[in-house]
């Protein structure tokens, strides 16, 4: 979450910080976990941490006798995420939810805002490990209204963006009507970052391109720029 960039900008246009919009227009746990996010204080991954992570994809070239990169990388988790730190707060996660009677909302309000990214995708794995369900389960049972919503999209988020923004995407456009001000939001905030990545999955999960349905939803000059942001697959 691009957080920290997004705060100050808002400060000086509307002589109000976000965490105090928040604090005006929410209540109860959303507000906690809306404030908790905004403050910014989800750990920043390490960018020598991650140098040494990423490892090339090799082949065997016979002629040679050598092996050779492909010119693609995996990721080696273990040497990007603390597992150790995973499985305790995978532990927390139990003893404050399913583990317990009622549930310990802040335990969940804190690893969430705070934990790296792929951390806290070794989390949610060690939590299935641990459970055997998904940490989507737990919220479900666990939290209610705004507040588990709130929890479901930052999961989603975590495990998948491209498939997070695919299913916002088909949602704004689905059905009467198209909810024009989420989809302007979502195809011009993710253009230059991992459009062709949500495209790829938009169509996996629709069977029909995103430009496309884009050229049977919406009309006139407002589709033909949508299209030119998202561009022809």
């Amino acid at each position: 979450f691009d957080l920290c960039g997004h705060i100050n900008p808002d400060d000086c246009a509307t002589d109000k910080d976000l965490e105090c919009n928040i604090e005006d227009d929410t209540s109860g746990d959303l507000k906690r976990i809306l404030i908790s996010s905004a403050q910014g204080g989800r750990a920043e991954l390490d960018p020598e941490k991650l140098d040494e992570a990423v490892v090339p994809v090799m082949f065997h070239d016979e002629e040679t006798d050598e092996d050779k990169p492909t010119g693609s990388f995996t990721i080696d988790m273990e040497k990007l995420v603390d597992m150790k730190r995973a499985k305790q707060d995978a532990n927390n996660l139990f003893e404050a939810g399913e583990d317990c009677f009622g549930t310990d909302e802040d335990t969940f309000i804190r690893i969430f805002a705070c934990r790296e990214t792929y951390q806290l995708r070794a989390i949610y794995g060690e939590y299935v490990k641990l459970t055997q369900r998904d940490v989507e389960n737990t919220i479900d049972r666990e939290f209610s209204s705004d507040s588990e919503k709130a929890l479901l999209t930052l999961v989603m988020s975590i495990k998948c963006r491209p498939k997070y923004f695919a299913e916002r995407l088909t949602w704004t456009m689905k059905g009467l009507g198209t909810k024009d001000s989420d989809l302007i939001r979502i195809i011009v905030s993710r253009a230059e970052i991992d459009m062709v990545q949500i495209k790829e999955t938009f169509l996996a999960q629709n069977k029909k391109t995103l430009w496309k349905w884009i050229e049977e939803d919406c009309s006139g000059d407002y589709r033909e720029m949508l299209q030119r942001i998202v561009g022809r697959d």
